[in-house]
């Protein structure tokens, strides 16, 4: 039996967690709305988080596959997590067993997805399982439209619109110095986790993903300094 009071969540000591965990099987927004804020909040992680990675494989196993997926995403978030108390390598090392069972749900529902997002959302999962790429917690990017990140040679704040094929780059905070126009990625030139999720996009023929993603992918210029490279490179 966990001692959940000794461990710690968002909010501090975790007690309150484990009964969370024992009402989960269900698609109660409340209650998975308190297990994102307390285990996963804002894509920071605890102690407690680590110890509900069994219990959410668990209750991702027992799910209707085409329907709630909640379990499968917050343990996913966490195992994908790196604002942790303890190393990311660390966590999947202890946990490997309880990944690539996560890992091998993660497969079996992408192809259930109901729309383009809950397609990207399946494919983070199932990246957050295989590696700790980037891309297994900023694909969100897609179904925002939108990824900010900073530029690798000044540091400032950078804003890539995804609304327009290709994407533009332009400065958070100053609209004046207008924008330059991203140069997507080869499909033949991915590797890795960018090639992984690419091909599961064209895969399970979510074109509109696959193309998207070449931009995220793509090389920018900034604005102002000129400065040249690849988004995966800004994130790192």
């Amino acid at each position: 039996m966990t001692n959940w009071t000794s461990l710690r969540d968002a909010y501090g000591a975790a007690g309150p967690v484990g009964a969370l965990l024992e009402r989960a099987d269900t698609d109660d927004r409340a209650v998975w709305d308190e297990l994102w804020s307390r285990l996963c909040h804002q894509g920071t992680v605890q102690t407690a988080s680590y110890a509900a990675l069994p219990r959410l494989a668990e209750l991702a196993a027992r799910q209707d596959p085409s329907g709630c997926v909640e379990p499968l995403f917050l343990a996913t978030c966490i195992v994908a997590s790196t604002d942790g108390p303890e190393e990311p390598a660390t966590v999947r090392a202890r946990h490997a067993d309880t990944i690539r069972a996560l890992h091998d749900m993660a497969e079996g529902l992408v192809s259930l997805a109901a729309d383009d997002t809950d397609f990207i959302y399946r494919a983070q999962a199932v990246l957050a399982t295989e590696s700790d790429s980037v891309w297994a917690t900023r694909l969100y990017a897609l179904p925002n439209q939108e990824l900010e990140f900073a530029c690798p040679s000044c540091d400032e704040q950078l804003l890539m619109s995804l609304e327009t094929t290709p994407a533009h780059v332009k400065s958070f905070d100053d609209a004046s110095v207008g924008h330059t126009t991203v140069a997507p990625s080869d499909p033949g030139q991915l590797t890795g986790s960018e090639a992984r999720v690419h091909k599961l996009a064209t895969t399970h023929q979510r074109v509109r993903v696959a193309s998207q993603l070449l931009d995220l992918f793509g090389t920018f210029q900034r604005p102002t300094c000129h400065f040249t490279g690849r988004t995966a490179a800004a994130l790192s």
